[in-house]
């Protein structure tokens, strides 16, 4: 999560991708030094800026008598995405997003956050939209005796630090080097998915920080002083859990994009998706490791993770005219079996990219999941699936 340094603030990892450090072996495209002596042709540097204006003295020559015929700009049109900075990009792509969504939330009980996603239908000629507030996911904590009770998962999973260490301090930042290990992303090779996976974090990161500020769940180290976390336990909520969030939205998104791409050893059977999994999840469950989430922290934002993947989709895909689909999910804390570990396989399965419908325990249904159409839609952003079909060409195979 963020507070840990990953890259996510204001996206200044995206500056050349420098900031995947899991792909730091492309800077052999260092030696282009000819390119490099402006620091990319910017004004930005006092020596630069005084070598262009004396260079302009030099060769601008008397004013041109002639006009140039310029092409006139090009409004609201996804072509000109491709001329864009990543930086420019993610602040049109995390508006396309964000603004799509709602919140609100009930202090009772143990406390509920309702997360919407906005959906609207054209009106007459000349009319307004109407628009509408769908749920998207609900989560509600559980109670401090859940939690309490979980603990003893916070001192077995301690015995695993001495051989996780690494992987924990690793996972501090953002998990796109654990997924590059399962597909073949890198920089030069694989740039929009990078950017793609960059959009959803900052998404993942903008959703799951709100919710947990409204449940305020205590941490674990609040519960004993034997937890001992062994990384700095963050001063945000911990239900959901921001890297099980985090880590289930990209894997998913991931696991979409392979599919999407129809290239032979994606869709054969559910494997890849399957091995996406197993890293999210392993990723999750080193927090727990760490000392600084519960069991049911990662369950919740697995939950969250997965349901946004689906949201991300179909605001990427989506086009006017087309019968719209929309997710849901929630997440019941007070009837999740406090005795229970946390089990991806009782929330996906990868080999159908479809969230389990209902999970019960002995006290009622803690999770659900589904999706539907809609007689309201929603808005079609070109923005967006420009940056989605990038993405999915990266993963298709050459076709002489």
């Amino acid at each position: 999560m963020s507070n840990n340094g990953g890259p996510q603030s204001g996206f200044s990892g995206f500056s050349g991708f420098s900031g995947f450090s899991g792909f730091s072996g492309f800077s052999g495209f260092s030696g282009f030094s000819g390119f490099s002596g402006f620091s990319g042709f910017g004004g930005e540097s006092p020596v630069s800026a005084e070598a262009l204006i004396t260079n302009r003295d030099g060769i601008v020559g008397v004013p041109l008598p002639t006009h140039f015929p310029v092409a006139a700009p090009h409004p609201e049109t996804a072509a000109n995405l491709a001329k864009l900075s990543p930086e420019v990009r993610a602040s049109i792509f995390a508006f396309e997003l964000e603004s799509h969504l709602g919140f609100s939330a009930d202090a009772s009980g143990t406390g509920t956050a309702n997360i919407w996603q906005l959906e609207t239908k054209a009106g007459s000629a000349g009319a307004p939209p109407t628009t509408d507030y769908q749920p998207l996911a609900t989560l509600s904590a559980p109670t401090m005796a859940q939690f309490q009770e979980q603990m003893s998962y916070l001192f077995s999973y301690a015995d695993l630090r001495p051989d996780r260490g690494a992987e924990i301090l690793s996972q501090m930042g953002w998990p796109a080097p654990f997924m590059q290990t399962i597909t073949f992303m890198d920089a030069a090779r694989t740039p929009k998915t990078l950017e793609l996976l960059g959009v959803a974090l900052r998404l993942s990161n903008f959703s799951v920080m709100r919710v947990k500020y409204s449940l305020a769940v205590k941490r674990p180290v609040v519960f004993s002083p034997q937890v001992q976390p062994m990384i700095p336990t963050p001063t945000h909520g911990s239900l959901p859990s921001g890297h099980a969030t985090e880590a289930f939205f990209l894997a998913r998104l991931l696991w979409k994009l392979l599919r999407a791409s129809g290239t032979s050893q994606y869709n054969q059977d559910g494997t890849w998706g399957d091995m996406l999994m197993r890293q999210a999840a392993r990723i999750a469950i080193n927090r727990t490791v760490a000392g600084v989430h519960f069991p049911v922290d990662s369950v919740s934002g697995a939950v969250l993770g997965l349901t946004l993947a689906d949201y991300f989709e179909e605001r990427c895909t989506y086009k006017t005219g087309t019968n719209g689909t929309r997710s849901c999910a929630t997440f019941t804390g007070e009837n999740f079996a406090a005795a229970d570990d946390f089990n991806w396989h009782q929330l996906y399965d990868p080999a159908t990219d479809e969230q389990v419908g209902s999970q019960s325990s002995q006290h009622g249904t803690w999770m659900t999941s589904a999706t539907a159409s809609s007689s309201k839609t929603l808005t079609e952003s070109a923005a967006l699936q420009w940056l989605w079909d990038e993405a999915v060409k990266e993963w298709q195979d050459v076709n002489p």
